[in-house]
């Protein structure tokens, strides 16, 4: 019951979040942003035979002020791999809420950031038509940077590097993630 409650919350606080963004004003006038990415994860689980897997995520943020924002993240990730000559095929979801502390240099353009968050990843394995699954709480840290670009300065690149920690099925991971999408500002002028 304990994991339907935590789920449900982070789920709630994933699926708000761009509602916040798009309604608040923000003191910068710029509310939040959502946006995309695609990423590649070394993984490198022997309880799943998978080392790398190709991920897309979607995520939006509410800006307290220029420095401080709440995101919401959602991914999925599904991979091949082997294990003892068996093909294992696994999927991963990964539900994040993280704390983003934006910089802002000279170059109005460029905002740096770094992230940590906390959440829950839900692996599924299916082995020769038999499907177990487990979920954990996930832990993540990480940073990047946003380039904007356009007339306006309101869409931008988003690059970022970050390592999430979960435990399923008795193994402890620490998930490293490169990240490329695309974001957009929501709200403001």
């Amino acid at each position: 019951m304990k994991r339907i409650l935590c789920f449900a919350v982070f789920a709630a606080l994933a699926l708000s979040v761009p509602a916040f963004a798009a309604s608040g004003s923000g003191s910068s006038g710029n509310s939040g942003e959502i946006g995309f990415g695609i990423g590649q994860s070394d993984v490198g689980s022997d309880s799943t035979g998978v080392d790398t897997a190709q991920f897309i995520g979607l995520r939006g943020g509410y800006h307290f002020n220029d420095q401080f924002q709440v995101e919401g993240m959602l991914s999925s990730a599904s991979e091949d791999g082997d294990v003892s000559g068996t093909t294992v095929d696994t999927t991963m979801r990964v539900l994040m809420v993280n704390g983003v502390m934006n910089f802002h240099p000279r170059k109005k353009e460029l905002v740096p950031y770094v992230m940590a968050g906390i959440g829950r990843a839900d692996v599924a394995v299916d082995v020769a038509g038999t499907s177990v699954s487990d979920d954990s709480v996930a832990y993540q840290v990480g940073g990047g940077t946003r380039i904007f670009f356009g007339k306006t300065k309101r869409a931008a690149f988003r690059a970022d590097l970050s390592l999430l920690r979960e435990t399923t099925f008795n193994d402890s991971s620490t998930i490293t993630t490169v990240t490329a999408g695309v974001t957009w500002k929501l709200g403001g002028r």
